[in-house]
C-alpha cells in the first residue's frame, strides 16, 4: 500500500492545488550560456568552439568550449585573448545612435586593431532584442507542451508538470504499467482519503538522466518515484526538441519544489538533467555543493546577513540549521530575534534583515533546509513599466540634439518590447505614460512626464518618437540652459500604465475599453466619450483636442436657443452651420474621422494634426494646416455616408 493518497494524486490536475501535492513534480530547465549560444548558432560556429558574447570590452557569456581556457564571464576580452588566442568574440547586435533600427557589425570590436571596426559606446547602444526573440521561441515550445509555465528570465524557466503527469499515468496507452490503477481511477473505485495501490511488481518504465541518488536506494519506492520517471521522460524530450529546432543545449532539475529544481539544474552541466526523488533530498541539500545562501533569492549581501545573524558555518550551513532547529521554525525565529536586539543596540551599520522580517524568514528557512519550500508556478505577470536607459560619457550628449538622437533608439527598443509581449501573452498592449528623466553632468535630475497619444490601435516607435521628442524639448526649454546639466551623465525614457486588450474584442475595446453614447436630451443629444478621454492632453500629440473639446462650440439647451451664428461654430475646422442638426451632423462627422484614424492610422490630410506633427509624420514638404485639407462637404448625408466610404 502506498503512503500517498488519492487526494494527493488528483490535485495533481489541479493548477491551484498540484504544486502543494507532495507528488509535485516542477522542473526548472536553463539553456547554457544563452547569449554565446545564440551568437555560436548564428555564425555557423560549433560546440567546440570558444565563442564569447562580447558588450564594448566586457565579455558577456562564456561558452561551455572557451571556459576550458579559464575564460570568465565579466572578464575583458583582451585578457581573455592573451589566455587563448583561439577565442572567438562576437559583439553583440546595436543600435546606432540617430538610428531606430539594431544590426549586427560582424568583425567590429574593441579588439580589431581597425580603428574605424571599433565600436565604441559613445555612438552605439547595446541592443538584446535577438536574445529576446530566441527566448521568445524557447518559451512557446514550453508553452506548447505544458499548460503552466514560469518564465524566469531570459533563459530559464520553471514548468509545473501535474496535469501531463496525470495523463500519462491514468490513461496515455502508451504507458502500459498502470493498469490496476487505471482500473480503480476509471470505475471510481477510490476515496479520496484511501491510499493508492502499492506499485507494480515489474516496472519497464526508466530515468532520463541522471538520478541523484548518494545512498543506492531503490529508485522505484512509490508512486512519487514513478512520476519523478515520467516527468524526467518529458522534460528530455522538450529538451531534444529545443536541442533540435534552436540547436541549444539546457540543463534541466526536476523535484517537487522550485528552488529544488533550481538547485538541481546548477548542479551538473552543461546539457545535463538531474532528478532529485524526494527520499534523496536531505541527501542532495547536503552534498557539499550548496549552502543556505545558494537557495533563490537568499544570495548576495542579504545571504551573507542571514549566515551572520544566525552564526553558521562557512560550509554544511544547511544540515547544520537542520540538525540545530529539528522542532520548529519558532525556535528560528527566537534566535533570530535575540541576535537581532542586540545588533541594533550596537547600531554598527543598515541592515536588510530586521525584526519585522524574522517571522516570514525563519518560517521560509526551516523549510527550504528540509526541500519542503512550497512555491507556486506562475506566468510572469505583465510588467508594470518597461525603461530604455543610456549611461552617457564624456560629451555623448551634449545638447537636446544629441537627446533626441538617443531617443530615436530608446523609442525603437521599447516598441519590440512592446511587441514582444504581445506576442508572448497574446494581448494589444498600450501604454499610455511617457516618462524621460536626464541626469546632468552635476548629478542633478529632471523628470519630465505626458500621456501617450497614438494614432493607431497599437503603438510605433513612430508615435513613440513624436511624443519623447516633445517631452524632451520640455525638458531643455526649462532645465537646458541651467549650468551642470550639458553634457549629460544618463538619459532614460519609461513606459507606463498599460492598457492590456484581449485580441478579438470589437473596435471600441481596442479604444481602452470606452464606451460611445448619447447622453440624455438635457445635454442635447451631443456624442461623448465616457470614461477617459481619447486625449488628455489640449497640446498632447497628433490629436490636439478632446471629444469634449472639439464639441465646445456645441449649440446650448432647447431652453435658451442661440442667439449668434458663433454659437454653432467648429472648433475643429471653423466652419459656421446654421442648423442645429446640421452642426450635430458634422460634429458627428469629425468623430467619425478621429475614431478611424485611431484605428487604421493618420494621414496626410488629417484635420487633427497641427503643422509641426505633420512635417514630424510626412516631412517638409507637407501641407501647412488643416484649412489647406479638404473640409467635409454640407450636404455629406449625414455621419452614415462616412462609414459608407
Amino acid at each position: 500500500m502506498s503512503k500517498y493518497r488519492w487526494r494527493d494524486l488528483i490535485d495533481l490536475n489541479d493548477k491551484e492545488k498540484s504544486f502543494l501535492s507532495p507528488l509535485a513534480c516542477i522542473a526548472h530547465i536553463d539553456v547554457n550560456a544563452f547569449f554565446a549560444q545564440v551568437e555560436q548558432v548564428r555564425c555557423g560556429f560549433s560546440r567546440d568552439d570558444p565563442v564569447v558574447a562580447v558588450q564594448w570590452t566586457s565579455i558577456l557569456a562564456v561558452s561551455y568550449a572557451a571556459r576550458k581556457y579559464n575564460v570568465s564571464r565579466m572578464e575583458s576580452i583582451l585578457d581573455a585573448i592573451k589566455k587563448c588566442d583561439k577565442i572567438i568574440p562576437i559583439h553583440t547586435a546595436v543600435f546606432r545612435k540617430g538610428e531606430d533600427y539594431w544590426q549586427y557589425h560582424d568583425g567590429c570590436g574593441s579588439w580589431v586593431e581597425d580603428e574605424s571596426k571599433k565600436l565604441s559606446p559613445t555612438n552605439y547602444k547595446v541592443a538584446l532584442e535577438p536574445y529576446r526573440r530566441e527566448s521568445r521561441k524557447l518559451i512557446k515550445l514550453f508553452q506548447d507542451e505544458y499548460d503552466l509555465v514560469e518564465k524566469a528570465s531570459v533563459d530559464e524557466a520553471f514548468i509545473e508538470l501535474g496535469r501531463k503527469l496525470f495523463y500519462e499515468l491514468l490513461m496515455d496507452d502508451s504507458y502500459t504499467d498502470f493498469a490496476d490503477i487505471r482500473g480503480i481511477f476509471q470505475d471510481g473505485r477510490y476515496d479520496l482519503n484511501d491510499h493508492l495501490p502499492s506499485l507494480p511488481t515489474k516496472l519497464s518504465i526508466q530515468f532520463s538522466g541522471e538520478v541523484f541518488n548518494s545512498q543506492n536506494r531503490p529508485l522505484f519506492e512509490d508512486w512519487d518515484d514513478v512520476l519523478m520517471c515520467l516527468a524526467s521522460n518529458s522534460t528530455n524530450t522538450i529538451r531534444n526538441q529545443i536541442d533540435d529546432m534552436l540547436g541549444y543545449t539546457t540543463s534541466c532539475g526536476i523535484s517537487m519544489t522550485k528552488n529544488l529544481s533550481k538547485l538541481a539544474s546548477n548542479y551538473k552541466k552543461p546539457n545535463a538533467q538531474t532528478i532529485v526523488k524526494n527520499n534523496c533530498i536531505d541527501d542532495f541539500l547536503d552534498c557539499g555543493k550548496f549552502e543556505i545562501n545558494s537557495f533563490w533569492t537568499l544570495g548576495g549581501i542579504r545571504g551573507k546577513e542571514l549566515i551572520d545573524l544566525m552564526e553558521l558555518p562557512k560550509e554544511h550551513s544547511i544540515k547544520f540549521i537542520r540538525d540545530s532547529w529539528p522542532v520548529s521554525s519558532d525556535d528560528i525565529r527566537k534566535f533570530m530575534l535575540k541576535k537581532i536586539i542586540c545588533r541594533d543596540i550596537q547600531r554598527s551599520r543598515e541592515y536588510n534583515i530586521n525584526e519585522a522580517d524574522v517571522a516570514k524568514i525563519s518560517a521560509k528557512i526551516y523549510q527550504l533546509v528540509r526541500g519542503q519550500f512550497r512555491l507556486p508556478v506562475e506566468p510572469r505577470p505583465l510588467p508594470k513599466s518597461m525603461m530604455s536607459k543610456k549611461n552617457l560619457r564624456n560629451d555623448d550628449c551634449a545638447s537636446v540634439i544629441d537627446c533626441i538622437e538617443w531617443l530615436e533608439i530608446f523609442c525603437s527598443e521599447l516598441n519590440y518590447r512592446v511587441h514582444d509581449l504581445e506576442q508572448e501573452y497574446e494581448k494589444v498592449i498600450m501604454p499610455r505614460t511617457i516618462v524621460i528623466m536626464i541626469k546632468g553632468k552635476a548629478g542633478m535630475k529632471y523628470t519630465q512626464t505626458r500621456r501617450i497619444t497614438t494614432a493607431s490601435s497599437s503603438i510605433t516607435s513612430r508615435e513613440l518618437f513624436i511624443n519623447a521628442t516633445k517631452l524632451i524639448n520640455e525638458i531643455d526649454k526649462q532645465h537646458g540652459k541651467l549650468a551642470g546639466v550639458y553634457p549629460l551623465r544618463e538619459l532614460s525614457l519609461t513606459l507606463s500604465n498599460f492598457d492590456i486588450i484581449d485580441k478579438g474584442k470589437t473596435v471600441l475595446d481596442m479604444f481602452g475599453n470606452r464606451a460611445i453614447s448619447k447622453s440624455s436630451s438635457t445635454d442635447n443629444n451631443v456624442v461623448k466619450i465616457e470614461g477617459e478621454d481619447i486625449h488628455s492632453d489640449s497640446k498632447g500629440g497628433p490629436y490636439d483636442a478632446s471629444v469634449s473639446e472639439t464639441l465646445e462650440g456645441e449649440p446650448p439647451s432647447a431652453s435658451s436657443p442661440p442667439t449668434m451664428a458663433e454659437n454653432l461654430t467648429c472648433k475643429q475646422c471653423g466652419e459656421t452651420l446654421q442648423d442645429k442638426k446640421l452642426f450635430q451632423e458634422h460634429v458627428d462627422y469629425h468623430l467619425s474621422v478621429q475614431l478611424s484614424e485611431q484605428i487604421n492610422g493618420v494621414s496626410e490630410n488629417s484635420t487633427m494634426l497641427t503643422h509641426a506633427e505633420r512635417i514630424l509624420l510626412f516631412g517638409k514638404k507637407a501641407k501647412k494646416n488643416a484649412a489647406s485639407v479638404q473640409k467635409p462637404k454640407k450636404k455629406d448625408g449625414g455621419i452614415m455616408k462616412f462609414f459608407k466610404k
